[in-house]
């Protein structure tokens, strides 16, 4: 007990209430970045609840030192993520799994979990992620702490919230078993709930499809998601699609039809999310917009053209490729191509010059993403490399054909 009173007696709320908020401003950011709609919240435990826990704890797993506490209890900074539509619990995976070091990822419900009370219903449906974390403060960035984000539905938290303090933390009593079979008829209702908010998002989607136009991120991020099987979904991330809105809205010029088609190109054995290659359609086909996306982005005015002509470069690149590998296929098949699957599939360069395409479309990739964008002088040096390596390119692929067609 008295390691327990100790730790208890050290404990800093106000500290994990610190990372707890910094964890959720993080997932909230790329929440309004990805437009998905959600609420974050957070907390650190509190000095009685957190005691009441480490006695009953203890009773199993002997604490021996702070530092056993610390690997038990995951939770001293909390954040729970809750979704209007449960269907986007995948790109909350994306998110977390990027931006965090996730030691552990649990799935409810599981078989190992014995309830407290026989139920007709399944209970909790939600995700939660053990993550370690490093303060933002430079006096706290050395001081890793081990946080919990729990993924769920807005009415499965709601009900798991009503349970958990009901059942396991019966302040007034054990329930009846007339209550608990109260509460898992509940539990049927927000499973039904949640039927009912994946067949919304569904009708909003076909509501978007109907009005032959997507306004904003909400929606793109909606009508993306819905156009995926659940088999496709599963393969293939999402990616970030503000990225992607970003360019639609400069150029203005694609109604909903169009996009099903680039949609039903996406490669789901590719590496790349879906909204990248989507992207990188777009710019395929189009080659317009870049100025504006990129100073969307929030990229300096300076940089603007050299990131304009290096992806214009590379666009040009993937354009000649397709012409000449490509020469008697549709628009469409040219433009659903990995540019270095193909160059290496034909074995045309060598080992130094693959290394150097291969860095190029990094670079291209970074630029596209509006992150790591180098100096104006760096660009310029790279755009140079880049038109040499295409040119390069396209001159043997050149003599391949026609050493073909002869």
């Amino acid at each position: 007990m008295k390691l327990i009173d100790d730790f208890i007696r050290y404990y800093d709320p106000d500290y994990y209430q610190r990372q707890s908020q910094a964890i959720a401003e993080q997932i909230e950011d790329q929440l309004f970045r990805r437009g998905i709609k959600a609420i974050v919240t957070f907390r650190a435990k509190k000095k009685d609840r957190l005691r009441d826990k480490l006695i009953k704890r203890n009773a199993d797993r002997h604490y021996y030192s702070k530092g056993d506490i610390l690997e038990d209890v995951v939770d001293l900074a909390g954040v729970r993520v809750s979704l209007y539509f449960p269907s986007e619990r995948n790109i909350i995976d994306e998110i977390i799994t990027d931006i965090f070091n996730v030691e552990k990822k649990k799935i409810f419900p599981t078989e190992a979990h014995t309830p407290k009370h026989a139920k007709r219903f399944s209970g909790y449906w939600a995700t939660h992620y053990r993550i370690r974390f490093s303060g933002e403060n430079r006096e706290e960035q050395n001081r890793d702490i081990i946080a919990e984000i729990q993924v769920a539905s807005v009415l499965m938290h709601a009900w798991a919230e009503v349970e958990h303090d009901l059942v396991y933390k019966p302040y007034s009593g054990n329930l009846s078993k007339e209550e608990l079979s109260i509460l898992d008829e509940i539990n049927g209702m927000v499973l039904s709930g949640e039927i009912a908010l994946e067949r919304l998002q569904s009708a909003m989607a076909e509501r978007t499809k109907r009005k032959s136009d997507i306004t904003n991120k909400y929606e793109l991020t909606n009508f993306l998601v819905s156009a995926f099987d659940k088999e496709h979904k599963n393969k293939i991330k999402i990616g970030d699609t503000s990225l992607l809105n970003n360019y639609l809205s400069t150029i203005k010029k694609l109604d909903t039809d169009q996009f099903i088609e680039f949609i039903n190109d996406i490669d789901v054995s590719s590496k790349d999310s879906a909204t990248d290659q989507l992207l990188n359609m777009l710019l395929f086909h189009y080659r317009v917009g870049l100025r504006s996306y990129f100073k969307n982005l929030g990229i300096a005015d300076s940089k603007i053209s050299s990131c304009e002509a290096y992806i214009l470069c590379w666009v040009k690149l993937e354009n000649n490729v397709a012409g000449l590998y490509f020469p008697e296929e549709t628009e469409r098949k040219k433009r659903a191509f990995d540019v270095l699957k193909v160059i290496q599939h034909q074995g045309r360069l060598t080992r130094g010059e693959m290394a150097a395409l291969e860095r190029s479309r990094k670079l291209r990739n970074d630029i596209l993403h509006g992150v790591r964008i180098p100096t104006k002088k760096n660009l310029e040096n790279s755009l140079s490399e880049l038109m040499d390596l295409s040119q390069k390119v396209t001159s043997k692929f050149q003599s391949s054909s026609a050493q073909a067609s002869s």
